[in-house]
């Protein structure tokens, strides 16, 4: 549009982006003000953006289309507990979450070759259906332990955690934190984002059941799900507010906040660089490396004197 003057002519293409990013969030989730939080805190972290009304109105319209179109209904099942959250268990979830969520971005940010001897990585870079088929192998005996919970965006997972129904096995996060980067590695990634949240509530069920029963299952999933969430992508604003505004937990905030400011701090400690920021310096080095080859496979034309 812009390029043809229809419209957009006052926006950068850094703007445009981020508006476009955040609003499909907002959308997606039916989070609007998760959309906004998550262009100033993510997005903006690495651009250069001016925040003029426009970018903001651009979020906003989003969510609110979506509200109108299908109602101020969350995405997950709304939280009904009590929402009595123990100082305690909220340092617990945010310090478990932390360690997972930063071991999770550090697999994903190195890669398969990262963690193999330097004699193998040319080999699997040479046979890449080879490694896939391994990869598959792990895939499915992840979601045979997991009685399937392993696969697709997790949804049911968080949904049933959230309702108070025990998840088993016990390991059906850390069961789905394997899947979810088992899948990154083999090239054909099906998104960070959601995993993550199901990735958490798992953990939060697995937690649970070490309490005996003295705090709230769908509470300890709840703060699970914000505090990987943050862990995984160092947003902790951001995990907050959208689990927040997908689970109807408005009253929680603040504890979601407090263990996601925890497992955000602890996961920079394992992973220095935020993943999506990481990926985004590798792809755009990628970028120029392949310019720089094709600049140079030019043939070259000299002039005779």
């Amino acid at each position: 549009c812009r390029r043809h003057r229809l419209a957009f002519g006052g926006f950068s293409a850094n703007e445009l982006m981020a508006t476009g990013a955040a609003g499909g969030l907002a959308a997606a989730f039916n989070a609007p003000l998760a959309g906004i939080i998550f262009a100033i805190e993510e997005l903006g972290r690495g651009l250069h953006l001016q925040w003029q009304r426009r970018v903001l109105l651009g979020v906003l319209a989003a969510g609110f289309i979506l509200v109108a179109i299908k109602g101020n209904n969350p995405y997950f099942p709304r939280y009904s507990g009590t929402g009595n959250a123990p100082l305690t268990w909220i340092i617990i979830c945010g310090l478990a979450c932390g360690v997972a969520g930063g071991i999770f971005a550090r697999l994903l940010a190195k890669g398969l070759t990262g963690y193999v001897p330097a004699l193998l990585r040319a080999p699997l870079r040479r046979h890449p259906l080879t490694v896939a088929f391994a990869l598959g192998l792990l895939l499915a005996a992840l979601g045979t332990y997991s009685h399937g919970q392993t696969y697709g965006t997790g949804y049911h997972t968080v949904a049933n955690a959230l309702n108070g129904i025990t998840l088993e096995p016990v390991g059906t996060g850390p069961a789905k934190l394997g899947a979810t980067v088992i899948t990154y590695w083999t090239g054909i990634p099906g998104g960070i984002f959601t995993p993550a949240l199901s990735t958490g509530a798992g953990i939060g069920s697995g937690l649970w059941a070490l309490s005996d029963g003295t705090v709230e299952q769908g509470l300890i999933a709840l703060l699970c799900t914000a505090a990987f969430l943050a862990a995984a992508t160092q947003s902790p604003v951001t995990a907050s507010v959208v689990v927040m505004e997908m689970t109807g937990s408005q009253p929680l905030l603040i504890w979601l906040l407090m263990a996601s400011l925890i497992a955000s701090w602890l996961s920079q400690q394992i992973q220095p660089k935020p993943f999506y920021h990481y990926s985004a310096a590798r792809w755009r080095e990628r970028m120029l490396a392949d310019a720089d080859n094709a600049r140079l496979a030019r043939p070259q034309h000299h002039s005779g004197g």
